[in-house]
């Protein structure tokens, strides 16, 4: 019987195959670029905050399950998920402006965790490969997405407004300013007016070139790498 063929002699899919997560992690992609979206065109509402926790809650489910981990801890991550974005959506709904904030917090928690799992599922890529590309995205965008929500909180538990020219800013404009300067753009349209708020601005424009900067350089280097590795093996 050939490697990968089963009992049938049909071919099957190795679990611990990395280019298994490759679907699932195009999957946390559109869910990040669907959650972004919401973010920015969707009215400030309970309804679109509830929407955006489940979609978040939702990236970090399919995260898990494309990272290489047991099946049993991938169904109680699932669950501490599940129940997570559960009470974060019951705050929303039961405990007005103070529940809001309840809720943002246990988003951006969700939101936090995802890279961990996209980091797990990549762990043994040594070359470039579409699982590693989508990857890469997904962590971009999630650090984008970890500072707005982290500027939201502050503003919330502070009081104090976060941007000069906006004295009661929207998730819309968190989201545009977060990567507006994760991009190093500045355009200057939004500015922090506190001293916090700078610091963000200031740590999420390091992240953000230091990470391209990381990734480009790990990309170009593992380019050709089981070319190189066979044609030594031939020698």
């Amino acid at each position: 019987m050939a490697p990968g063929e089963g009992a049938g002699g049909h071919a099957t899919r190795d679990p611990a195959d990395p280019t298994a997560s490759a679907p699932r992690l195009a999957l946390v992609c559109g869910l990040l670029f669907a959650v972004i979206a919401l973010m920015i065109l969707l009215p400030r509402s309970r309804g679109a905050s509830s929407v955006l926790t489940v979609c978040v809650g939702g990236a970090l489910i399919v995260a898990v399950t494309a990272a290489r981990v047991r099946r049993e801890l991938v169904v109680r991550i699932s669950v501490v998920v599940v129940l997570l974005a559960a009470l974060s959506v019951v705050a929303i709904w039961s405990a007005g402006e103070q529940g809001t904030t309840a809720g943002l917090g246990m988003t951006t928690l969700l939101v936090v965790a995802v890279p961990a799992a996209i980091v797990s599922a990549l762990r043994d890529a040594h070359t470039v490969s579409i699982q590693a590309v989508f990857g890469a995205i997904a962590v971009y965008l999630v650090v984008g997405l970890a500072f707005a929500l982290s500027m939201n909180l502050d503003a919330r538990l502070t009081g104090d407004p976060y941007f000069a020219q906006v004295r009661t800013a929207s998730l819309s404009q968190y989201v545009y300013f977060s990567y507006v300067t994760l991009a190093t753009l500045g355009y200057g349209d939004l500015t922090p007016a506190t001293a916090l708020g700078r610091l963000l601005a200031v740590f999420e424009t390091i992240a953000g070139s230091l990470y391209l900067v990381t990734a480009v350089s790990l990309v170009v280097s593992r380019i050709g790498s089981p070319r190189r590795a066979r044609s030594q093996g031939d020698r």
